[in-house]
């Protein structure tokens, strides 16, 4: 089993450095999904290893005249194992319901492509079974496993996961979810979906630790795209020059990757509305060119979607952001930022309800990632559009304390305090702007949002809080 082990973890490694999902090894070897899976976990037959060097041109069997292996990557992409949920409600009967929150899970963190996600028909071997993680990952060569339960009672479901790193057994990440009973299919996709987008963004930070440790000229294209998404989250103006050299040592290293050049856009795009861009309407439009750029390598990359769409938003286009930025809801219905990003697309296009409920949604599925803020600095501008005041007064002070270096975030909060008569507060937050921006006028904000569906009301609770013209 040592040997077969050997052997799954090397094509494990071509398949990481090729950036291939199991879906398009099985499509360039010709062989059949479930033969892959069996593959990847170390079972296989001499003429299936005979067909994957064939293909690949890897050296797999040991042998006296034959080559020695190819070595492992020196990076290897993240993977995880989503064991079987446990059915604990008591009734054999409502085993579809723990079975049915595993495969949807399975499926949605499939869809993220940088991810290796062992398939349904290999984890299910662990059903009923009381198993090790540590075991798990060194069966399924796995550097991640998630676990959960599932328990209904009176009318209400409650859903318990737990993330882990398989090599320790360290806990990343856990959380409960309680909801009622009412449509199941609803319930279970609303699960699947928070699960999903909670998960993304603690791998993310796993895979940066473990890149930030090794010297950017060891990493490959994935090392240096993890470690600069970790310096992006981090949101300096420093961390961001960085991860923006990084992004383009990536590009540099594999051209064809769509998620480096997805990235930068992101990179380029937060640098130039955080005013760190020399010219900030040059800085959207290189932003869009590499968004452009991902999109063209992989129509798939939310990432670069995203961006898309918010290009379009910031030049006024509406109609077209938002088709953009469903669309890349369509790709990953999980991915919290870009939700985030549709809600202040429909906030801009004046549809104000759909923004909060968006924006609202974005926040229930990322509660512990604030991104400098924006979660909740979007959601208090959708309710200030919406003259839901008081509503908007918390998120807005609280966007306002995750990034307290970013004027953007003062403005709407001292709108926010004129609209509600907190004129003490709001002179107090405009001094504290006036440190970390160019001064403060409503005739700058004007300019700012000609064109946007929320400027009147933005520039009436500015007025209110004594900005001169």
């Amino acid at each position: 089993m040592d040997e077969n082990r050997r052997i799954a973890g090397v094509i494990r490694d071509y398949i990481a450095r090729e950036h291939m999902s199991r879906e398009q090894f099985a499509f360039r070897t010709k062989l059949g999904k479930s033969t892959v899976d069996k593959l990847l976990v170390g079972l296989f037959s001499d003429r299936t290893l005979a067909i994957v060097e064939g293909t690949t041109g890897l050296a797999l069997r040991r042998g006296d005249a034959g080559p020695a292996p190819v070595a492992p990557a020196p990076f290897e992409q993240p993977s995880i194992a989503v064991l079987p949920y446990t059915n604990m409600t008591g009734d054999p009967g409502q085993e579809f319901l723990a079975d049915g929150i595993t495969e949807d899970i399975t499926t949605d963190l499939s869809r993220l492509r940088w991810l290796f996600v062992i398939a349904r028909n290999s984890t299910f071997t662990y059903k009923g079974r009381a198993v090790d993680v540590r075991q798990v990952g060194r069966e399924l060569g796995v550097r991640y496993v998630l676990e959960g339960s599932v328990r209904t009672a009176a009318g209400r479901i409650r859903v318990t996961s737990q993330l882990l790193e398989a090599e320790t057994g360290k806990h990343i990440w856990a959380e409960r979810h309680d909801r009622e009973l009412r449509d199941l299919f609803a319930v279970q996709d609303e699960i699947t979906a928070s699960v999903v987008a909670a998960i993304e963004p603690h791998l993310y930070a796993e895979e940066g630790h473990r890149a930030a440790g090794r010297a950017p000229g060891s990493l490959d294209a994935w090392g240096l795209v993890v470690r600069a998404l970790g310096l992006i989250t981090r949101v300096g103006r420093e961390q961001n020059a960085q991860a923006r050299a990084l992004l383009a040592q990536a590009i540099a290293l594999d051209p064809g990757y769509a998620r480096a050049h997805a990235c930068l856009a992101w990179a380029v795009w937060w640098a130039s509305l955080c005013y760190w861009w020399p010219e900030t309407s040059r800085g959207y439009a290189q932003a869009a060119r590499h968004a452009e750029d991902a999109a063209a390598l992989d129509p798939t990359e939310p990432w670069a979607r995203m961006v898309l769409g918010l290009s379009l938003s910031t030049a006024r286009q509406h109609a077209q952001a938002l088709v953009e930025l469903r669309a890349t809801l369509d790709l990953n219905p999980s991915f919290a930022i870009g939700r985030t990003a549709f809600g202040w697309a429909l906030l801009r296009a004046g549809r104000f309800d759909e923004a909060i409920a968006e924006t609202g949604t974005a926040l229930r599925m990322s509660p512990m990632d604030s991104f400098a803020g924006i979660y909740t600095a979007i959601h208090g501008l959708a309710l200030l559009g919406a003259r839901r005041f008081e509503e908007a007064l918390p998120f807005l002070r609280a966007a306002v304390a995750a990034f307290s270096e970013y004027a953007g975030h003062y403005n709407t909060l001292i709108s926010c305090c004129g609209h509600l008569g907190l004129v003490e507060e709001a002179r107090t937050f405009i001094a504290a702007r006036e440190r970390v921006g160019p001064k403060l006028t409503v005739g700058l904000l004007r300019s700012n949002l000609d064109g946007f569906a929320h400027r009147d009301v933005f520039l009436e609770g500015l007025v209110k809080a004594g900005v001169p013209e």
